[in-house]
């Protein structure tokens, strides 16, 4: 899973991705560096630690999450030049707005205003949109006298229909909050829209803001009421302090400040839900090992995450859920108990099984 992180200058998205990826990018000092960062998160999983413990496991590797930490900009051309095929490359949008307070790093709006950050974002996402579908349009256009008849009039539907596109899109109409239909796609079928990828939100807090979130937790339920996203409270300045900690004085220092569960920890999960991902878990003495897959996904599909061989040879699925290992201890109480099963091609993992594939190339 990959996700581009964006944000108007000064909102605090590099120290975010620092906190996420225990990275070190220059976070600048009035806005926003102009390099882009990479880097990886790993999936907190404490069955992954529990496993790891119980099969002696020579090696626990979580899950992963790849940040695009892409460089602030003023609205307007955010989404222009290199941001762009950065984000044509990632699976979903964080946006990163800023509600804390900095007299010595001024808002680049004069204000901080969240919920005025966070529609203008999205107001510029759906125009970058709408100027893709002209180009399209404009490109159709130039070519639509050489076609011959047949192509000429399905070119002439097309776009007819990129124009109600736009239309919807004017209306505040993003793609990933609406279904299309058959002659809808085959439209957009080679434009890339920036809209239809999902989106996220990091609100990011001041220290002194921790200890009462409620107020700004309903005023985001009531602001994305409707849209498929999500938001996250968030201090990025506290998480990028606490992110180096041992897992004891951070606990402590979290207590402390009322805290709560780590921020970090809510984005990754945000990003899991939005996205429709859960992991499937695989154990043995060489490594306990989470694996991130789409929700709904069949047992063949989930052995080609490990290896394409895997796939490609597929016999069967040996599975336990988590809970039932957990309970019985060992594998071999778990078959006693028939808890241990055999799945065939239709299976669809779930979240937390445990599971070995059995394949034969």
């Amino acid at each position: 899973m990959k996700i581009g992180i964006i944000g108007l200058p000064s909102s605090g998205k590099t120290t975010i991705f620092n906190a996420l990826t225990r990275g070190r990018a220059d976070t600048g000092i009035f806005g926003a560096p102009r390099s882009t960062n990479i880097g990886v998160a790993h999936v907190p999983d404490d069955r992954v630690d529990t496993l790891t413990d119980i099969f002696n496991s020579k090696k626990k590797i979580y899950a992963e999450v790849t940040y695009v930490d892409i460089p602030g900009s003023s609205s307007g051309d955010m989404f222009a030049g290199e941001a762009m095929a950065h984000l044509q490359q990632v699976d979903a949008i964080l946006h990163v707005a800023r509600a804390f307070e900095d007299a010595s790093v001024p808002h680049t709006d004069g204000t901080v205003d969240y919920k005025r950050d966070i529609e203008k974002v999205a107001f510029d996402i759906l125009f970058a949109d709408i100027t893709l579908i002209e180009q399209r349009i404009e490109r159709i256009n130039a070519n639509i006298k050489a076609l011959k008849a047949s192509d000429r009039d399905e070119a002439v539907k097309n776009i007819k229909t990129l124009k109600q596109l736009q239309i919807d899109l004017e209306d505040g109409v993003a793609f990933r909050d609406r279904a299309l239909d058959s002659s809808q796609k085959r439209a957009i079928s080679d434009t890339f829209t920036l809209s239809s990828l999902p989106l996220l939100f990091a609100v990011n807090i001041g220290e002194s803001d921790i200890v009462n979130t409620v107020p700004l937790e309903k005023e985001l339920d009531e602001l994305l009421t409707g849209k498929s996203t999500g938001a996250a409270i968030i201090c990025g300045s506290l998480e990028a302090e606490l992110v180096d900690m041992p897992l004891e004085e951070e606990n402590e220092m979290r207590s402390g400040l009322d805290a709560g569960e780590s921020g970090l920890w809510r984005m990754i999960k945000l990003s899991y839900r939005v996205l429709g991902l859960s992991s499937f878990l695989t154990v043995g003495e060489d490594e306990t090992r989470a694996w991130t897959i789409t929700n709904g996904t069949l047992a063949p599909k989930a052995a080609g995450v490990i290896h394409s061989d895997i796939e490609r040879g597929f016999i069967r699925a040996e599975t336990v859920t988590y809970a039932d290992f957990i309970d019985c201890g060992t594998m071999a109480e778990a078959r006693n108990r028939g808890l241990f099963r055999q799945e065939g091609r239709d299976y669809v993992v779930q979240d937390g099984d445990i599971v070995n594939f059995l394949f034969s190339v």
